[in-house]
C-alpha cells in the first residue's frame, strides 16, 4: 500500500514541471529526540534534500493559488550510545537492574509531500502578495536500525536485541492553516516566506517488533529566502501571451513533528513502552533553480 502511494506521489508531481517548477537540493541537520525506538536522548545527524517545488501559482486571472513542494530527504548515521534501562521512565524491565540498550545506529530516508489551496488576501502583482491557505500534506519516511559495533555488553548482545536490523515505516497525514508572501525589493530581487501548522496523523510499524500504532502530533514549517530573477517578460501573440521566467533562489527551511504518549513494544519480549514528547526537526539550507512560461 505504502509503496503505491509513494509511486502515485512521483508520477503525478513530475508532470507538474512541463509548464512551471522548481528544483531545490539542500544540506543541514536532522534530530529525533525522546525514548522512542530505544531513544532516551536526542541525536542529531546531516541531512541531504532534493526538492520538487512551485510557492506560489495564481489559477488563471482569479485570487486563487497553489503551491506544493514534494522532498526526499536523506540522513546521515545517528548513534545512540549504550543506555541501562533503569534509566527509562518507570525504570521498567527491573529486575534485573544491570540489562541495558545496546548501541543502535539509526538512518533516516522518506518523502515528504504537501500541496496547498487558498486565496491571496492581498494581491498587487506575481511578486507582492499575502496569500492564506489550507496545507494537505502525506509523509513517508523510514527509520532503519542496527545494533552498533561498539557494543561491550554481553546481556545487551544476548539477552536485547534490542531493534537489531530492523526497519520503522512511518505514513502520516497531515492539513492545517498556512500562510504565504512575496515582497520584491527591486526588478530582480525579492523576498519569500511561508509558514504551515497543522495536525498530523498517522502509524508506525516496525519489522523487529512487530508493532503497529496509531499517533497523533503537531506539524511545523517555517521556510524564508531570497529569489533571484534574471529573466522576466511577457510576449502577446494576439492569440496567446507567453511569461517565461527563469529564477534562482537561496533559503533556509525549519520542519518539525512533536508527538504525544506513544505505546509501542521496543524490546521484542512484549513489554509495552510509553513514550511522551518524542519529536523529530530538521533545519535546511537550500539553493533552487526554477522557471515558468
Amino acid at each position: 500500500m505504502k509503496e503505491k502511494i509513494l509511486k502515485g506521489i512521483l508520477i503525478s508531481f513530475l508532470a507538474s514541471p512541463l509548464y512551471a517548477g522548481e528544483f531545490q537540493i539542500g544540506s543541514g541537520t536532522f534530530e529525533m529526540n525522546g525514548g522512542f525506538l530505544g531513544l532516551n536522548q536526542s541525536i542529531k545527524t546531516g541531512l541531504i534534500t532534493y526538492s520538487l517545488v512551485e510557492q506560489h501559482r495564481n489559477i488563471g486571472s482569479s485570487s486563487w493559488f497553489y503551491k506544493y513542494n514534494v522532498t526526499w530527504f536523506d540522513s546521515e548515521k545517528m548513534m545512540q550510545s549504550q543506555q541501562s534501562l533503569n534509566t527509562f521512565p518507570g525504570g521498567f524491565l527491573q529486575p534485573p537492574t544491570n540489562v541495558t540498550t545496546p548501541s543502535i545506529d539509526y538512518k533516516l530516508q522518506g518523502l515528504d509531500a504537501g500541496i496547498t489551496l487558498g486565496k491571496d488576501v492581498f494581491h498587487q502583482d506575481e511578486n507582492n502578495y499575502v496569500g492564506l491557505g489550507v496545507m494537505l500534506g502525506i509523509s513517508l519516511p523510514w527509520i532503519d536500525s542496527e545494533k552498533n559495533n561498539n557494543n561491550n555488553d554481553l546481556l545487551s548482545d544476548t539477552n536485547m536485541n534490542l531493534m537489531q536490523d530492523s526497519k520503522t515505516e512511518i505514513l502520516t497525514y497531515k492539513i492545517g492553516p498556512s500562510i504565504v508572501a512575496r515582497k520584491s525589493l527591486n526588478s530582480l530581487f525579492t523576498l519569500y516566506g511561508s509558514a504551515t501548522y497543522a495536525f498530523q496523523t498517522g502509524t508506525f510499524k516496525n519489522s523487529y517488533a512487530n508493532a503497529s500504532l496509531s499517533v497523533n502530533g503537531i506539524f511545523q514549517e517555517y521556510d524564508i529566502g531570497i529569489r533571484f530573477q534574471p529573466v522576466s517578460y511577457d510576449h502577446d501573440f494576439g492569440w496567446i501571451t507567453i511569461s517565461p521566467r527563469l529564477y534562482a533562489t537561496l533559503g533556509h527551511r525549519i520542519s518539525s513533528w512533536k508527538v504525544n504518549d506513544v505505546n509501542i513494544d521496543v524490546t521484542g519480549i512484549n513489554t509495552k513502552f510509553t513514550q511522551m514528547d518524542f519529536s523529530m526537526k530538521s533545519t535546511v539550507t537550500y539553493m533552487g533553480l526554477g522557471y515558468s512560461f
